[in-house]
């Protein structure tokens, strides 16, 4: 009869501690948001299976996929390295949802309810993870975004479910992981993880490098084969490989044995085993989904009987795994990937070119963001490639020495910005202005996040910045309302922000040093600011430069309040161009200082009152980058006396 103390010290506390470390501080993460506003959680920081996801969009497209960095690339190979020389450790020992799984599974068994699944049934499930593997990389390598997100449970809780899930698919995900699992042993990590899959493919590693080298010889020797036929080969070989010789021979160097001369029989290693193998049957325990954690080690009840490699080293398999991710992270840290790396000059520019680093650009957060980036430098003349850095939020830019000087490129990556913050009252007839040169300012988003600093901790009616270095703002205030300078250095060199768009609430660490301030700099009507600030929209669609100006007229409209919906233009402009005969798109002030829309259209094409009810209709038709279309309530509202004789 084995007693209470027993089972505690025959408990594997090699493997409870790194569980509860990992649910502890996923845990600490999640809740410190609740009371620290500026903490931004990267719940991704360390993913393997998204390391490797990367590393295959990096190797396959030439870019890194998402936000991933160099850090989580790194964790992916000593993922692989930790599997063919050991075995499946992170499976076992600190993947959350492995954990989950296997407690659950655990209150299945008091409550005797969970069942083991064998044979066809068994086989027949452990092909959907391969299915889901090889969707996951084939549409991460197809879109450099990380398809998993989407229903992953782990990154769907973690991230409060991210606008980059599927709630419903991440909730059918949700509910196999905590159901499935409470009735059939281990149902995420057999049947559903694509990550328990490619565990298993890297088991069997001469499958894997074997059908990769081979890949890459045929295209050495010119056979242009696209990427989705080794990873069909490769996922299908996984699964045949596991069904067949799961309960065969695995090749890790690493495993279990047992001294069968020694063994009293009494099968706790069988019974103890998560995975439920059958140990006290096996001298060698090579099973496949063997993950080494060491549990029926720690079970068995007679002194030495299992061992690894016929040693007493119950140890080895935390202290490798500690080992292991210690060099992911240092590794990482050593060097980083470009998320994107774009070249399009001759070899000959190439081989002369300047080279113009820059870090702390917070526009440059992730592939999307990098790509808008390097399409805006190719633009310029004399620039002759991008590469950009996610992690350092950095880039690196090639250009002509005789055309450009570090400063100029700054420059020229400088985006200057004019922003209303709140109109002036009607009773505000004059406005003061603040000059300012602030540091560790420069991009769109420091833009954006001084915007919101202002409108919280000042009486600011809006800003503009120019290029220098540092960077100058000028800051706008109602006559008598303008902050001292104190008032106003605290404000703007605020540690932290937090606000909220459309319902999504950011937090934000800054770092902004005022450098100069000039009070009272200067003053003008309430007029000037208003016409000194407008910034035109304006775009031009449907063929327009054909048509002559005798045949194109411009219908007048106030904007009223629609002018309050800047942001929202695009989508106004993209409905609009579905009509046949409307042109263009263009703001302006008329001599009262209104805002008025233009719309330009071909008189022999269409007229004003249907132009009318295509603006004001109930829903935005919206054209995508992809080529797809979708449809939006439309947030305008134009009443008839807004439109104005031509």
């Amino acid at each position: 009869m084995i007693t209470k103390t027993q089972t505690m010290k025959n408990q594997n506390w090699y493997k409870l501690i790194y569980q509860f470390a990992v649910i502890g501080i996923l845990a600490f993460m999640g809740f410190r948001i609740l009371f620290d506003t500026a903490y931004a959680p990267d719940f991704e920081a360390y993913c393997p299976f998204g390391g490797l996801q990367a590393l295959g969009s990096y190797i396959t497209m030439g870019s890194l996929s998402c936000s991933m960095t160099s850090t989580q690339i790194m964790m992916g190979v000593v993922l692989f390295i930790g599997i063919v020389l050991f075995s499946r450790l992170f499976c076992g020992y600190i993947c959350p949802l492995g954990t989950v799984g296997e407690w659950i599974g655990k209150l299945g068994e008091r409550l005797k309810v969970r069942i083991t699944l064998k044979g066809i049934t068994d086989n027949t499930l452990r092909l959907l993870k391969y299915v889901l593997l090889f969707i996951t990389f084939y549409l991460t390598l197809k879109s450099s975004e990380l398809f998993c997100k989407k229903f992953d449970p782990y990154y769907a809780v973690a991230s409060g479910f991210d606008t980059d899930v599927i709630l419903l698919w991440a909730l059918i995900a949700i509910g196999a992981l905590l159901i499935g699992s409470l009735f059939f042993r281990l149902f995420w990590c057999r049947y559903l993880c694509p990550l328990g899959a490619l565990s298993i493919i890297f088991k069997y590693s001469w499958w894997f490098l074997g059908a990769l080298a081979l890949y890459v010889i045929l295209l050495l020797v010119g056979l242009n084969i696209s990427y989705v036929y080794p990873l069909l080969i490769i996922t299908a070989g996984g699964y045949i490989l596991e069904v067949t010789r799961k309960d065969k021979v695995c090749p890790n160097p690493v495993h279990i044995t047992r001294k069968v001369g020694m063994c009293a029989t009494c099968k706790l290693c069988t019974e103890t085993c998560p995975q439920g193998i059958d140990v006290a049957s096996m001298e060698k325990v090579t099973h496949a989904d063997c993950t080494l954690c060491g549990d029926c080690l720690h079970a068995c009840p007679e002194k030495d009987t299992l061992q690894i490699n016929k040693r007493n080293i119950k140890w080895l398999p935390s202290v490798v795994l500690g080992t292991l991710i210690i060099l992911g992270v240092t590794a990482g840290s050593l060097f980083e990937l470009p998320t994107i790396s774009h070249k399009w000059g001759t070899e000959e520019q190439l081989a002369n070119a300047g080279t113009f680093e820059m870090s702390g650009l917070k526009n440059i957060k992730c592939f999307n963001s990098s790509n808008a980036f390097s399409n805006k430098m190719k633009g310029v003349e004399g620039i002759y490639g991008v590469s950009t850095y996610v992690a350092s939020h950095s880039v690196h830019i090639l250009y002509d020495t005789a055309m450009y000087n570090d400063e100029m490129i700054q420059q020229l990556i400088f985006v200057p910005v004019k922003r209303v913050i709140k109109e002036p009252s009607a009773d505000v007839s004059n406005i003061v202005y603040h000059t300012l040169t602030i540091d560790k300012f420069f991009d769109p988003l420091d833009a954006t996040y001084l915007q919101h600093l202002l409108d919280q901790k000042t009486e600011a009616v809006g800003y503009q910045s120019d290029f220098a270095c540092p960077v100058i703002v000028r800051i706008y205030f109602p006559e008598g309302k303008a902050p001292d300078k104190e008032t106003l250095m605290q404000a703007i060199e605020s540690k932290y922000l937090c606000f909220t768009v459309n319902d999504n609430e950011f937090n934000v660490k800054l770092a902004y040093k005022v450098v100069t301030l000039e009070e009272n700099s200067g003053s003008m009507s309430r007029n000037e600011f208003v016409r000194d600030m407008f910034v035109p929209v304006q775009s031009f669609f449907n063929e327009y430069q054909k048509y002559t100006p005798d045949v194109l007229k411009g219908m007048p409209v106030r904007l009223g309040k629609n002018a309050k919906l800047k942001q929202s233009y695009n989508y106004l402009i993209s409905h609009i161009s579905n009509e046949e005969g409307i042109v263009g798109f263009e703001t302006s002030l008329n001599d009262s200082g209104e805002e008025m829309l233009t719309v330009w259209y071909v008189d022999s094409l269409t007229v004003p009152d249907r132009i009318f009810s295509v603006i004001n209709a109930d829903s935005l038709l919206l054209h995508y980058r992809d080529g797809t279309t979708g449809k939006m309530p439309s947030p305008f509202n134009f009443a008839t006396a807004d439109t104005v004789p031509y």
